[in-house]
């Protein structure tokens, strides 16, 4: 991470914490202030649809498979926004980078 942060010339190091069960971190996520988005391959409304958020963002990606119903509901309860990238289905890993490089294109740096 320290590496990756001196590459892209970032001064502050991201927060990497323990894995937790979905529905326990998206308890903890009914309090956190900012923009919640959950990408979906049936999600509500496009990014470009979205307002230029005021302060964090917190982007969630389902795993290999996708979300299940529930869990989408849950995170929906929490907060999150569902929002559709495109008409293609992608996979997690390549979900995570298209999603923030959109982010950054359209509203650059957002912290």
């Amino acid at each position: 991470m320290i590496a990756a942060c001196e590459q892209s010339g970032r001064n502050d190091l991201m927060q990497v914490h323990a894995p937790l069960e979905l529905s326990h971190w998206l308890a903890t996520m009914k309090t956190v202030e900012g923009s919640k988005l959950i990408l979906l391959p049936d999600g509500a409304t496009t990014l470009r649809a979205q307002s230029k958020p005021q302060g964090q963002i917190i982007l969630l990606i389902g795993p290999e498979g996708g979300f299940t119903p529930e869990e989408a509901l849950m995170a929906k309860q929490a907060g999150f926004a569902p929002l559709l990238l495109g008409p293609r289905v992608l996979r997690t890993e390549t979900a995570a980078l298209a999603g923030i490089t959109a982010l950054q294109t359209l509203w650059g740096e957002f912290l």
